[in-house]
This record gives C-alpha cells, sequence and structure tokens, in this order.
C-alpha cells in the first residue's frame, strides 16, 4: 500500500505509529504462523515493519492485533507484545522522556508529545490521594480487540517506567479496563504486583513521590531537539482541533469534567475560541464528546462486566438513565441489548 493512499486514509481514521507492532511478525513466527495470514486482505504489506515510523489506521492496527490472537490461539498475544518493548519504541517522544530530569516531567512531557504517536487512543496522568495512574484510554470508534491494545499498552507503560528510571520508580497496582480473563496467571507473573480487571481505566498505579525520582543520565540540552523531531515526524492534518479535543475528552470524562470549559483550558484557549475552531472544521465539542462517549459505552459493554449504572458513572453521567437514553439515541438501541447481542456474535 502507498503513502498516498495511506494519507487519504488519515482523513477519516486516526493514524497509529507501527513502532509496537514491528514485532508480531517475530511474535507470529513463534507460534508457528505467517505474516501472510495475518495481513489477508488488510490494506498492507511486510514493508510497514521495517519502520518504527509508518503509520496506519487505527482500526486495521486494532483489526491485525484480533487477527494475530486468533490465528496463534493466545489470548494474550497483546500482552506478550507489549512486554518486548520500552521506551526505545516510542521514538522522539521516548528519547524526549530518557532526558526529562525527573520522571514527572518525563510523563507530562510525553503526555504532551504522544498525539504524534496516536490519534486513537490518549495517555495521561491524573491523581488519586497520593497515588497517580498513568493510563491510556483509546477514544476511535472503529477500534477492535480492545482487551489485546490495553494489555499491550499496559505492559509497554510498565516496562518504560521501569527503564527510564532504572528500576528507582515501582509501580504499586495495574488496571484492566476488562474481564478478569480464566487464566491470570500470565498478567501476575509478569508485572508482580496486584492486577485489576473490570476497571473504569487501563493504568499503572504508581506512589505519588515516584514524580520526583530522577532520571538516571538525563541529558536537559537534548529536550528540544527531540521536541522538535517529535513534531516533525507527526503526520499532517486538516482537522487539527477536531483531534486536539478527541485526545482530550477521554482522560477529562475519568475526571468527571468532560465540558468545553475544561478542554478549552487544556488546550489554552477561551470557549468562544474553541467553538470557533471547532465549527471551521465542521463539528462541534458536544459532538465530539457524544461521539467519545459512545465508542467508550460500546467498549465497556463488550470487554467488561461492569453494570450499567458503573458504566454511565465512568462515562460521567450523574445517574444511569441520562446515559440510556444517549446510548438509544446514539445506537437506536438500549445499552443492555446492545451488549447481548455483542455477546452472541
Amino acid at each position: 500500500m502507498s503513502d498516498i493512499a495511506v494519507k487519504k486514509i488519515y482523513a477519516i481514521d486516526a493514524p497509529q505509529r507501527m513502532a509496537l507492532l514491528t514485532g508480531i511478525p517475530i511474535l507470529l513466527d513463534e507460534f508457528g504462523v505467517s505474516l501472510d495470514q495475518a495481513l489477508a486482505g488488510l490494506p498492507i504489506d511486510h514493508e510497514f515493519f521495517l519502520d518504527q515510523e509508518r503509520r496506519i489506521p487505527f482500526s486495521i492496527a486494532s483489526e491485525l492485533l484480533l487477527r494475530c490472537a486468533r490465528l496463534t490461539s493466545c489470548e494474550t498475544f497483546g500482552l506478550l507484545l507489549g512486554s518486548r518493548h520500552d521506551h526505545r519504541c516510542l521514538g522522539a517522544p521516548g528519547q524526549w522522556m530518557l532526558n526529562a530530569p525527573d520522571l514527572g516531567t518525563a510523563l507530562h512531557g510525553f503526555i504532551d508529545l504522544q498525539r504524534g504517536n496516536s490519534r486513537g487512543a490518549s495517555v495521561y496522568l491524573h491523581r488519586h490521594g497520593d497515588t497517580i495512574v498513568l493510563g491510556y484510554g483509546v477514544y476511535e470508534r472503529d477500534a477492535v480487540a480492545h482487551h489485546l491494545i490495553y494489555a499491550m499498552i499496559g505492559a509497554l507503560i510498565f516496562n518504560v517506567v521501569r527503564a527510564v528510571t532504572k528500576g528507582a520508580a515501582r509501580p504499586i497496582e495495574i488496571l484492566f479496563s476488562f474481564r478478569r480473563p480464566a487464566d491470570v496467571t500470565p498478567y501476575t507473573e509478569f508485572f508482580r504486583v496486584p492486577v485489576r480487571f473490570d476497571q473504569r481505566e487501563t493504568g499503572v498505579v504508581l506512589p505519588l513521590a515516584a514524580l520526583a525520582v530522577p532520571i538516571p543520565g538525563a541529558r536537559a540540552y537534548e529536550l528540544k531537539r527531540f521536541e522538535r523531531l517529535a513534531a516533525a515526524q507527526a503526520p499532517p492534518s486538516d482537522r487539527i482541533w477536531t483531534d486536539r479535543v478527541r485526545h482530550a475528552v477521554r482522560p477529562l470524562i475519568l475526571r468527571g469534567q468532560p465540558t468545553i470549559v475544561s478542554a478549552a483550558r487544556q488546550l489554552k484557549l477561551n470557549v468562544r475560541t474553541l467553538s470557533r475552531c471547532l465549527a471551521s472544521e465542521g463539528t462541534s465539542f458536544q459532538k465530539i464528546l457524544d461521539d467519545v462517549r459512545n465508542a467508550n459505552a460500546r467498549e465497556f459493554l463488550a470487554v467488561t462486566d461492569m453494570t450499567i449504572g458503573e458504566i454511565a458513572q465512568a462515562l460521567a453521567y450523574a445517574s444511569h438513565p441520562p446515559f440510556i437514553a444517549a446510548f438509544r439515541r446514539w445506537n437506536g438501541i438500549a445499552p443492555s441489548e446492545w451488549r447481548r447481542a455483542i455477546q452472541t456474535r
């Protein structure tokens, strides 16, 4: 598939950097499965796995993961893939982290730069009492295989934190927003800390004090260079503000603040300016919020055992009746009916 064809897809789907996926051919080979089997019918070929900086649509990346898991009969395919990577697969943002003075600076900087790696999911950081969660949430509505994606990213984040601090920052808990698998042994053996499933978010939990852990060997003078490199490598977009708001909304929902005021504050704009920017791209904050909430609702219904009330709360609704009404408006069916339908496929 040519780069021109991929650029056309950018306009309708979220581009995802290939880096994490470049390990797929080797892992498939270990299971005796050929890459050609996994790629059959997909608009990508072998060449895409030779360059970490290539981009493919997020939905295609997720479909590829699902195929790999099915072809290998390995439900932990995502976990295995993510466990083989650390900051080195993150490109310029990963190098930026390695040269930050401490873990807190490294994480906040990476979050700002991560939009160039993916426009189908957000990395975020938020505080719960004396702990912090370094989280990851998908918002691309056409994504599949969320449990594989989250297992892969959970393992990656865990490795990144340990690698950039040389083991000085120690995660204390792992959260996954998918149902508990029949066999949790691969998860407990890899993470060696408590692992919780059916959560409203996927992330690595760290003590608040971990933010002050220094990055060994950091060279502050390199930060600007890697910042420029990350910006230069980010794929172009003709809907910059739509992309930025979509990227911001998932963590705002988790914090219970899914408002245009909160989004504008995060993007350092006033509300009128943000509304005008979105209108120029043919959308609005409410439409983006509805799209992300719908994508997240369908994800929770498909891959978790959370109750309808718990899902409504996770999506920052005051109670479940407004959520049920909204879901019916978006999908023409009640959430409980949608869940039953998806489980019988």
